[in-house]
């Protein structure tokens, strides 16, 4: 009779956790961004067990599909690379892909990462780290476009040159971003909080962007900070709309943070795709009724177009579905992948470096600029992806030495030093 009541208490248990998960997961689409009550869905700092395989797999991806966009760009003769005739004009756009993915999968990271008090407010060594990342990123992104040789040259760079180094890329929007982001996550209590305000920045950053592309931003204010506002100083990535991808990605992160991590890639690839194919629908709604409303097809597809980067928004989930899928059946590159995603500036500067040299010392990219064929591009752009994953690798066996204290400071000393030696000698 004990053992009869032991096994309906345990069947009861067993029934009432099932209906509970049934319940939370019903909802999960409906309420993304919704307060948790239940202790066991409070987020965990990201941790091996924890991470994102779908999204860091994404990252990856985009990565590679970045480099050889990059390099091909740069070598490849243009009449054989014609981006408006087909499959060049498909090419075109996957490359416009890869930012989103990479802004949206950091969002996401950075919602796992942000630790928090008891209290629920974010910590202030977390707020800290992230500016000095922030201020970090955007320092390597200017000196890899350093106008000069020396600082002793800056007074004789031509005018010409400037916007070039003023102008925003990938590392110096990133580093705006994350400033913005600490400016939203500072006040929050919560993760659920910071995925709503996050969503709200984000919207607000998407219908803010046709309004500022209609301000000569350039004759206003100095070209440095121009830069940031308008693509027309040469900036390929100014913070509208493009902060929004991060701000969506943190949103992102913000809902996957209620959900176990045992089941966070299979709620990817279950729910992220319909969410996705919804958004890419609205879009291209929108688009519609603009167009036939007198808004020029050209505005609605230039990189500042809010309803491209909502499109965009939608295809990225999409990714995200695809990829999650794709690690199901192939588990075995699922570390190796996500390994190298955390990589991704080590990736980035590597193949920049490989391609276009550095401001002391010319690379392929600048002698041959554009005079190659297809063939011969795409041969080098294999090198060149190669190469940048053999140095990448072979830098992260080298973090896990056991150099003493004393050696790894040495090693940035001499970093520094070398870095000064190129400045000022």
């Amino acid at each position: 009779m004990h053992r009869t009541s032991l096994i309906h208490a345990i069947a009861h248990r067993s029934a009432s956790a099932a209906g509970r998960t049934a319940d939370f997961f019903r909802g999960a689409v409906m309420r993304p961004l919704a307060p948790v009550r239940t202790p066991a869905a409070q987020p965990q700092v990201a941790n091996q067990k924890g991470r994102l395989f779908s999204l860091d797999v994404a990252r990856f991806v985009a990565m590679v599909m970045m480099m050889q966009g990059h390099v091909l760009d740069a070598l490849v003769r243009p009449e054989a690379l014609d981006i408006t005739q087909f499959p060049w004009s498909a090419w075109h756009a996957i490359r416009g892909l890869t930012a989103p993915v990479f802004l949206m999968v950091s969002g996401a990271v950075h919602a796992f990462a942000t630790k928090r008090h008891s209290d629920g407010a974010v910590r202030d060594d977390v707020l800290s780290k992230r500016l000095r990342w922030a201020f970090t990123i955007m320092g390597i992104g200017y000196l890899l476009v350093f106008p000069a040789n020396r600082l002793w040259d800056i007074p004789f760079v031509p005018d010409h040159a400037w916007p070039i180094f003023t102008s925003v890329n990938i590392l110096q929007l990133t580093g705006a971003t994350l400033i913005m982001f600490v400016l939203v996550a500072a006040g929050t209590r919560s993760v659920a909080q910071l995925g709503r305000r996050s969503v709200i920045t984000a919207g607000a950053l998407l219908a803010a962007a046709p309004l500022a592309t209609a301000i000569p931003w350039e004759h206003h204010l100095p070209l440095w900070v121009a830069a940031y506002l308008t693509p027309n100083t040469g900036s390929l990535f100014p913070i509208l709309p493009f902060s929004a991808y991060l701000f969506v990605g943190v949103g992102v992160g913000a809902y996957l943070a209620r959900i176990p991590s045992d089941v966070r890639d299979r709620h990817i690839e279950r729910y992220a795709w319909p969410v996705g194919v919804v958004i890419v629908a609205i879009s291209m709604l929108m688009q519609y009724v603009l167009y036939v409303n007198g808004v020029a097809w050209s505005d609605l597809e230039s990189s500042t177009s809010a309803v491209l980067a909502l499109r965009r928004i939608g295809i990225v989930l999409v990714v995200f579905s695809a990829t999650a899928l794709i690690m199901r059946f192939l588990p075995r590159w699922r570390d190796v992948a996500t390994s190298l995603s955390t990589l991704s500036l080590h990736i980035y500067v590597v193949h920049l470096v490989l391609l276009f040299g550095t401001p002391w010392i010319n690379g392929i990219g600048r002698t041959y600029a554009q005079q190659f064929g297809l063939a011969e591009g795409a041969a080098i752009a294999v090198g060149i992806i190669a190469t940048t994953i053999a140095l990448v690798v072979a830098y992260r066996r080298l973090q896990r030495l056991p150099l003493t204290p004393t050696a790894i400071v040495v090693v940035k000393g001499a970093l520094v030093a070398l870095m000064c030696y190129l400045l000022l000698v």
